[in-house]
């Protein structure tokens, strides 16, 4: 009997086989019940070169009503890690981040975790104890609670559950989809009532499994609620007395990712968490029946106004007695605005320790910071912007969103993704942008963490944005002295001259890891040569070229082979390689600011020989212009010169332009590695 089936019959069978591929993930996932097939498991099954994967990411934000204290937001967590390698046991490590402003703070509550670990067949068990858990403040609004776990080794398994019981209603967390690490599943479900209004912010471009919106009602006996504890980083609800009923609507959401890749890093990709499928909750404003409405971030007027009135920001610069003795010494020496600016920018940065942490708030208040000569990002530019003010100079605050912290879009306001504070000086129609968190950074630098589109300015009048990148640059000079012997050898000078956040970082290695060390490290990098003695000049000048000077030979570099002598035409310190080989990109180039990479090599041929070849002259450059290379060689009598310029004037490179970029680079590596050819006469 031959049967026939309906268009719908057929749907349905569809359907049936798209749901099949989903619910095994959907299923209930329980703290404490774990497969043993994960505990077999020996490598991730969609992402093969992972040393671990995240098995489940599940969250939810729901609020739920109090009588003494409002409503209040709670966030639930369960994620679970599985480890393929020790090499990554570093990933036993966890944080939760929370918040508090005043009396009112947000509680971690029923946090339990274990490791798993399969032994004799059999799964065995080790619980999270206190003794891996502890608190550390970051700053005057933020708490991070940092999580060891025990007993991880390759093989196992590691879960954890919490939930964050939040006074600060506009504080829903928000959700990455993707990661470092793989996630088999990832799953995030939100409940707003009707009486708030949510800004939504989402990026990436990882298809969802699960994308769905509803509503339905819900009803709450409470009393009569008046609002107070505004703050910065939410809004706290209180109650007071009279007993009413109300209905309303909450709007659900629900989102979920399946088997995703982990995020590959790529060369000269610094952001790639920016790229990444994730979603970012902002309350731009509230309204209670009977009440009026309330704004919190529907604008970038309303968050500056904010942040300038807030007794934890713009409170905090306000002219005070507290760098009184600081004026009257930088006063003593320094008489233009622009010699005193210069000069407070050195106070701070040579005085205060930065502790490694970016933040928009201080840790406690710039009392504080100034008594201890330490503080966070904020702590340090906050005193800079005080100690400038105090100088009688046009100081204000400048709030931005760092690299990592993504994208800032002027198109949607948004003061959780604001991060960080720079100040920004105005000496008659010039404006200065500095930063006072590094000791080997000129005045003239802010930090390259910081080079991420443009900065809000926190003052009053109409809103404005600066741009974050002016005319900063990075240069790599090399610069060769060599005199080749009829034996092979060769010996002379090189001089390494750095500028820009080249110099900047090199400053900073010395001073973190001590001269020792740091030669150390340059010597092992000269892999073909002996390397005699090292200098350095103007490491303590900030505001000049760093330049490291080496006294080298070797007998490796040149090739001795009967009559001829070959010659790397920049005897190996070239680009020796293609920083784009990959045919695909994901992700944007970013070069961080513009590029200038030069080499000017004198070489003395021995007595004897003369010129046998010699690569030949180039240049050529991008179709726009963008990226430009000119190499030229050249012999008069005894010596040969070569000079290799590369100029990069454009910081972002996207997708479709990458092939070109790829082609460019491909030819200066070509190039590198040709040859000068000398022959005995």
């Amino acid at each position: 009997m031959v049967r026939t089936v309906s268009f719908y019959g057929i749907l349905l069978l569809i359907l049936c086989f798209m749901f099949n591929g989903i619910l095994p993930a959907q299923e209930k996932v329980k703290f404490g019940k774990i497969d043993i097939e994960d505990m077999r498991m020996t490598r991730c099954p969609f992402d093969s070169a992972a040393d671990a994967m995240i098995l489940c990411d599940i969250g939810s934000s729901r609020y739920e009503y109090n009588d003494n204290k409002g409503f209040e937001l709670i966030f639930e967590r369960l994620i679970r890690v599985k480890f393929f390698s020790k090499q990554v046991l570093s990933r036993a490590n966890f944080e939760i981040e929370y918040w508090y402003s005043g009396n009112d703070c947000e509680k971690v509550e029923s946090l339990k975790g274990k490791t798993y670990n399969l032994v004799a067949g059999g799964i065995e068990e080790t619980k999270l104890g206190d003794e891996s858990i502890f608190d550390e403040i970051q700053d005057i609004h933020t708490k991070v609670k940092k999580i060891s776990f025990p007993a991880v080794k390759e093989g196992s398994v590691w879960e954890l559950k919490y939930t964050i019981r939040s006074p600060f209603i506009g504080n829903i967390r928000d959700w990455n989809f993707q990661k470092e690490l793989p996630i088999r599943w990832s799953e995030y479900e939100v409940n707003i009532p009707e009486y708030f209004r949510f800004g939504r912010q989402a990026t990436g471009y990882y298809p969802f499994v699960i994308n769905k919106k509803e509503s339905h009602p819900e009803s709450v006996s409470f009393q009569e609620m008046t609002y107070s504890g505004n703050t910065q980083q939410g809004v706290n609800l209180h109650a007071t007395p009279s007993h009413s009923s109300v209905d309303y609507m909450v709007y659900s959401e629900k989102y979920a990712t399946q088997n995703v890749p982990g995020m590959k890093e790529e060369p000269f990709a610094r952001t790639v968490d920016n790229y990444a499928t994730k979603i970012r909750y902002e309350l731009q404003s509230y309204k209670f029946p009977g009440g009026a409405i309330h704004e919190r971030t529907s604008s970038w007027e309303v968050i500056v106004r904010d942040l300038d009135e807030d007794d934890d920001f713009g409170k905090q610069i306000s002219k005070s007695g507290l760098v009184k003795h600081v004026v009257e010494e930088i006063s003593k020496q320094d008489q233009t605005p622009f010699e005193k600016m210069v000069a407070a920018h050195t106070y701070i940065k040579s005085h205060f320790k930065w502790n490694g942490n970016n933040s928009l708030y201080p840790v406690e208040n710039l009392k504080k910071s100034f008594n201890d000569h330490a503080g966070n990002s904020a702590d340090l530019n906050l005193s800079l912007i005080l100690l400038l003010r105090e100088l009688d100079l046009d100081a204000v605050p400048v709030a931005l969103s760092t690299l990592n912290h993504g994208f800032l879009l002027e198109s949607q306001p948004t003061l959780r993704g604001l991060d960080y504070v720079l100040a920004l000086v105005k000496i008659d129609s010039v404006e200065y942008l500095l930063d006072a968190t590094s000791p080997g950074q000129p005045y003239s630098y802010i930090p390259s963490r910081c080079l991420n589109g443009s900065g809000l300015v926190i003052s009053q009048g109409p809103v404005r944005w600066v741009k974050l990148l002016n005319s900063e640059k990075n240069s790599d000079l090399l610069f060769a002295d060599y005199i080749i012997d009829s034996t092979g050898s060769i010996k002379g000078n090189l001089k390494v001259s750095k500028s820009g956040y080249l110099a900047i970082q090199d400053r900073d290695d010395y001073k973190s890891s001590g001269n020792e060390a740091f030669t150390k490290k340059l010597k092992e990098n000269q892999k073909l040569w002996d390397v005699g003695e090292i200098r350095f000049e103007n490491m303590d000048n900030p505001d000049q070229k760093f330049n490291i000077i080496y006294s080298m030979s070797s007998s490796e570099i040149c090739q001795l082979n009967g009559d001829m002598i070959y010659l790397n035409v920049l005897t190996g310190q070239g680009q020796n390689s293609n920083p784009f080989n990959p045919e695909k990109r994901m992700y944007p180039v970013d070069f961080n600011c513009p590029y200038r990479d030069s080499y000017v090599y004198n070489y003395q041929i021995p007595p004897g020989y003369k010129v046998e070849s010699l690569p030949e002259t180039v240049k050529f450059s991008l179709p726009d212009q963008s990226a430009s290379f000119k190499f030229i060689v050249s012999a008069k009598e005894d010596k040969v010169m070569v000079s290799s310029i590369l100029n990069i004037s454009k910081t972002i490179f996207i997708t479709s332009e990458y092939e070109n970029l790829r082609e460019f680079f491909a030819r200066i590596v070509a190039k590198h590695a040709q040859q000068i050819v000398l022959k005995k006469l």
